[in-house]
């Protein structure tokens, strides 16, 4: 199966990254009254849309239930029912899916998340080539710089303000990012050929981290050029280019 949940079903095959996923399942009415109800929150996500293009939040409080349309207005209903009712209008095209909301870490009142860049090198070998941290935008409930309007930062800013980690604690997500980054990469070598993956990580209010979503349809360059320092963007250009000239040299190939 394509799209996000072919990915999370293939994931989920592997015990050490199935542990990092939050509960997922196909939208429909008994999904979305079970996970509310254990949850109170949730995400709504087209099956084949990337870049957070049509993305849905709903949650529930003491006496409404609310959904927003990745920054749109926001809409409240008194049950259950009524609010699927209105989201069954606008899912109506394709297959949905519906996930847990990830309680993610705020930098000054925003969430953010970690977009972190894996490579193939001039060997045709995973290579780990930066991260950086991703902020919602203004009302957002997206943290895609682009279509949520927000900014990219650097990940040790993001951490040391918004979760006060020690040196040693930061130091220890970082390598288990990269660590996990890496057993993402090399699985996905069962699933189809990629060069480049960006993978999208959360990191909650209690130093969990979780996948949101594996990017291989070109991710973005361009992300790590909106840093002021860069170091990272030069590093993934340049093993771009090693490995797009060996490909053209006969010296690896896409398989």
């Amino acid at each position: 199966m394509p799209g996000k949940l072919g990915l999370h079903l293939f994931y989920s095959k592997d015990p050490q990254i199935r542990a990092y996923l939050p509960p997922t399942s196909v939208l429909n009415r008994g999904s979305f009254y079970r996970l509310m109800r254990r949850y109170q929150s949730v995400f709504i996500k087209p099956n084949m849309s990337h870049m957070g293009k049509g993305i849905i939040k709903v949650w529930s409080t003491k006496k409404e239930f609310r959904f927003v349309k990745v920054k749109g207005d926001v809409r409240s209903f008194r049950n259950l029912e009524s609010t699927y009712n209105a989201i069954q209008k606008q899912t109506s095209t394709g297959l949905y899916i519906i996930q847990r909301t990830i309680d993610l870490a705020i930098l000054n009142t925003r969430p953010f998340d970690i977009r972190v860049m894996m490579m193939r090198n001039a060997q045709n070998q995973w290579q780990y080539a930066g991260m950086l941290a991703k902020v919602a935008g203004r009302s957002s409930v997206i943290t895609n710089v682009n279509r949520g309007g927000g900014y990219a930062t650097s990940i040790g800013n993001a951490l040391d303000i918004s979760l006060r980690l020690s040196p040693i604690q930061k130091q220890r997500i970082i390598h288990e990012l990269i660590r996990l980054s890496h057993r993402i990469c090399n699985r996905f070598n069962k699933y189809k050929y990629s060069s480049q993956i960006g993978i999208d990580f959360g990191i909650d209010q209690h130093h969990k981290l979780w996948i949101i979503e594996v990017n291989f349809d070109y991710p973005s360059h361009e992300l790590f050029n909106k840093l002021k320092d860069k170091t990272m963007y030069r590093k993934i250009k340049s093993v771009r280019n090693t490995y797009l000239k060996a490909l053209r040299a006969g010296k690896i190939s896409r398989k």
